[in-house]
């Protein structure tokens, strides 16, 4: 992300009409959610949660077709994912107005861009990467290189306007 604000994408900006075959920077996948109502002490609470996540687009009623792009600036937050012991994959979720579904309306491989969504109180599930993703993403990685994020430097103490030089 290169701005310090996330907007989540709405559900009416959800891809409208998905590629159905992957590119070099894009992958169609299916989504199933689960959604469980589960006991809390005398509480009952609604625990959603991806029941299933395919690496090709179907078209059953109950699979939501979302894609996956990959981004330049987002490389090093692929490799730590790839890095991790159980990359994931991380589906941003809306809540319908109508019936208090959760419609998922993107999809990242970016643990950076998740969590900004988190940041933003926006409901965000994840699932285990496929492998197939994860080597997809590592030729990604590979064709475009690494990006180093070193992160800013930090100035030596009499340096500068202020040191009188």
């Amino acid at each position: 992300m290169t701005s310090s604000t996330t907007t989540a994408p709405s559900a009416d900006d959800k891809d409208q009409q998905p590629p159905t075959t992957k590119s070099g920077t894009s992958w169609p996948v299916s989504i199933r959610l689960n959604k469980e109502n589960v006991q809390s002490g005398r509480w009952e609470t609604v625990r959603w949660s991806i029941a299933d996540l395919l690496p090709r687009p179907l078209t059953a009623d109950d699979y939501h077709i979302l894609t996956i792009k990959l981004h330049l600036d987002q490389r090093t937050a692929y490799r730590f994912n790839l890095n991790s012991q159980a990359p994931c994959l991380f589906v941003l979720c809306h809540e319908s107005d109508v019936d208090n579904q959760l419609i998922p309306v993107h999809i990242s491989a970016s643990q950076d861009e998740a969590s900004s969504y988190m940041d933003g109180e926006h409901h965000v599930l994840s699932a285990e990467m496929p492998v197939a993703i994860c080597c997809w993403i590592e030729a990604y990685l590979s064709r475009e290189g690494e990006l180093i994020d070193s992160g800013r430097k930090k100035k030596k103490s009499g340096k500068g306007r202020s040191s009188g030089n």
